[in-house]
């Protein structure tokens, strides 16, 4: 009896630190100024998206405002950087619909973070969308 709650013991602690999980929140700190009112940029694209996702099995996710965090035993799949990659999949989008961004004066303005999670008992899913305009400075 003793030998079967010593395996219980081991297997739920493999389980609690294995596995794989996210965090992941936007917080700028920087200081650029631009000014915008003197005519010197053109607006390029509105309403540029981008989106990540990540999805477990035996895990759980949540969104609190601009932070969405997830863990989970089984990956199935996503990354661990959402934000990351969907600024990445904003400016591959970007590119898609418009000129290549390399080279180029351009900068993200009303950039809007949305955030969501699925979970169920056994699936847990998280997804962060970045939308924003892009503008070109001459």
């Amino acid at each position: 009896m003793m030998k079967s709650y010593t395996l219980l013991a081991l297997l739920v602690s493999v389980l609690l630190f294995t596995g794989c999980g996210n965090a992941g929140m936007f917080v700028a700190s920087n200081s650029t100024e631009v000014q915008l009112k003197e005519g010197n940029y053109t607006i390029v694209a509105k309403n540029v998206t981008g989106t990540a996702e990540s999805a477990y099995i035996l895990g759980g996710s949540y969104s609190w405002g601009m932070a969405t965090n997830s863990m989970g035993l089984i990956p199935l799949d996503g990354s661990k950087t959402l934000y990351k990659d969907a600024r990445e999949n904003l400016w591959t989008n970007f590119e898609a619909q418009n000129s290549p961004a390399e080279g180029r004066k351009l900068a993200l303005v009303n950039i809007q973070y949305d955030s969501g999670t699925t979970n169920f008992v056994l699936y847990t899913k998280a997804k962060v969308t970045i939308t924003a305009d892009v503008i070109e400075f001459e």
